[in-house]
């Protein structure tokens, strides 16, 4: 069957240069808040140039000293910044079903739910809204699980390609101790037809970045820098035969760029179930191992249920794991070690997990890694086993997974930091998805993922009073304020950017403003969702 050519690349991006307050990921204690900054995108969606501390009235003398005064200028007022957004694994299906476990829950819930993505009609109905609402929660990057079903799969591609959403899209594997009605017929099958479509999305989703002169030669990888890529989709080892995960791990050694997505330890159930099926392997991270699925560019979802081996052996092939906090909490599963991770370098980043997750959105995962990391807390305080931590010693020391060194368990002593749980839902999603060359942060060389947040002040919280609160005109503005309480009067209009749980003023710091919207902002508090420098997406979208 001929397939229509794939459409014409984008044209060129305008250069624009943001100006305003950025913020962004440099490690995991470390959150950059770059106040009067001069950010520069060039034609090929690539940071070109980031100024700090250039006044409103200097932008455009300074764009004219680079040569870019041709660029349309984006002014951030008060209240507004922008944060990169890259995070791990998400789902397609509908949010429900939170009164099962795992297992009861694929068989109750999701595998009857997949099994509709037979009919691609269907499948493109329901991947269009999906992707539309990704990107207008503001998730620039995602690890897509798709159906066992090649062709639906295609189209889960085509349609982030189109959209201009960075993906990396999956064909489900499982062609054993899967439902009758959504199951492989062969394993022969199930590998042919993800062959067949790993090549689809590379002949018909390509994206490469276009060449930029703020990527030197020295900074250029040979790695793909397609926005679509595939990624092979083992559902997990319960549900591929052996003869399935080794032609998989057959397809890696032939392509050393060919990333693979699955799940690992969520679950107690889960974990005797797959450990039954490898009673001679020590765990059930070391039955992926032994096909040689553990590597680099492998990213294992949840982790829940790991010794300090598994990750040890995690650590050792540098493969990373996105904390499905949300969806572990709603099915009962438990809660990762997050802080033993990074304490011993791993790659971490944050998944939605949608639909064991219930909410859309990179800010939900925050919101539930933060509650899981408290929580873990809560546990060892008040276990009557647990003992206290010892004190970190500068003596013993070991390398995050943002290279930085840090006394020996350093995380493990409290809870997840504000700037470490910024770091995962960013640059530590780039690091797990593999692309943190390219995406994380505001680093010059790299392209332009990124958020325009608005945070309209609410009329509530103006800067101050309108006279002096004591004496006889504090008196006479009381009388006024409390006859308009009782009776009505004029209120300023909110802004578009409104969102009934997020309260600021206009006076608040903007590491204030920031924490607040971390944890009480939402979807309207996104104008614009940028993709390597051009808006596909948000709830005031700028033009073109």
């Amino acid at each position: 069957m001929a397939i229509a050519p794939p459409p014409r690349p984008a044209p060129p991006l305008r250069r624009r240069a943001f100006h305003g307050t950025l913020v962004h990921a440099l490690s995991l204690t470390d959150t950059e808040y770059l106040h009067d900054a001069l950010l520069g995108v060039d034609e090929a969606g690539v940071i070109a140039f980031v100024d700090k501390g250039v006044s409103s009235d200097k932008v455009e003398e300074r764009l004219d000293e680079r040569g870019w005064a041709q660029a349309q200028v984006v002014r951030l007022a008060k209240g507004e910044l922008i944060d990169t957004h890259v995070h791990g694994p998400q789902f397609v299906n509908l949010s429900y079903g939170q009164e099962f476990e795992l297992l009861d829950w694929l068989d109750q819930v999701t595998f009857p739910a997949e099994a509709k993505f037979k009919d691609v009609a269907y499948a493109r109905r329901t991947y269009e809204d999906v992707v539309d609402r990704l990107i207008n929660s503001g998730t620039t990057t995602a690890c897509l699980y798709g159906t066992l079903h090649h062709q639906s799969s295609k189209i889960l591609a085509a349609v982030c390609h189109r959209r201009g959403q960075r993906a990396f899209v999956g064909k489900c594997n499982m062609d054993r101790n899967s439902p009758p009605s959504y199951s492989e017929s062969s394993t022969e099958r199930s590998l042919a037809n993800t062959e067949d479509y790993v090549a689809f999305v590379r002949e018909h989703c390509n994206s490469p970045c276009p060449p930029s002169s703020a990527i030197t030669s020295s900074k250029r990888s040979s790695a793909p820098t397609s926005l679509v890529q595939p990624i092979l989709t083992p559902r997990f080892a319960i549900s591929c035969t052996d003869e399935c995960l080794q032609g998989l791990g057959d397809m890696m050694d032939r392509d050393e760029h060919l990333p693979l997505q699955t799940h690992l330890a969520e679950n107690p159930s889960e974990v005797e179930f797959a450990m039954s099926l490898y009673p001679g392997v020590a765990s059930y991270t070391a039955a992926y191992d032994r096909f040689r699925l553990l590597r680099h560019n492998t990213v294992l979802a949840h982790c829940v249920h790991l010794s300090d081996d598994e990750l040890d052996l995690i650590k050792a092939r540098n493969s990373g794991i996105s904390i499905c906090a949300d969806s572990n909490f709603n099915l009962r599963s438990g809660t990762a070690r997050v802080t033993d991770m990074l304490d011993k370098g791993i790659k971490v980043g944050l998944g939605t997990d949608v639909s064991g997750g219930l909410s859309l959105g990179i800010l939900s995962a925050i919101r539930a890694t933060s509650t899981a990391s408290k929580t873990i807390c809560f546990h060892k305080r008040d276990s009557p086993s647990s003992s206290p931590l010892p004190a970190p010693s500068p003596d013993d020391s070991a390398v995050g997974p943002d290279g930085v060194s840090r006394p020996a368990g350093f995380f493990a002593q409290k809870h997840l930091s504000l700037s470490a749980l910024f770091y995962l839902a960013t640059l530590g999603g780039a690091q797990v998805a593999n692309v943190d060359e390219r995406v994380g942060n505001f680093l010059v060389g790299k392209e332009f993922d990124a958020l325009l947040v608005q945070t309209a002040p609410s009329s509530s919280m103006a800067n101050g009073s309108s006279a002096a609160s004591g004496g006889a005109a504090g008196e006479d503005v009381f009388e006024d304020e409390l006859r308009a309480a009782l009776e009505g009067g004029e209120v300023k209009q909110r802004g578009e950017a409104f969102n009934p749980a997020l309260l600021t003023s206009e006076d608040e710091a903007i590491e204030r403003v920031f924490e607040k919207f971390l944890f009480s902002g939402d979807d309207r508090n996104l104008g614009s969702v940028f993709v390597r420098g051009r808006v596909i997406g948000g709830a005031r979208p700028l033009s073109a």
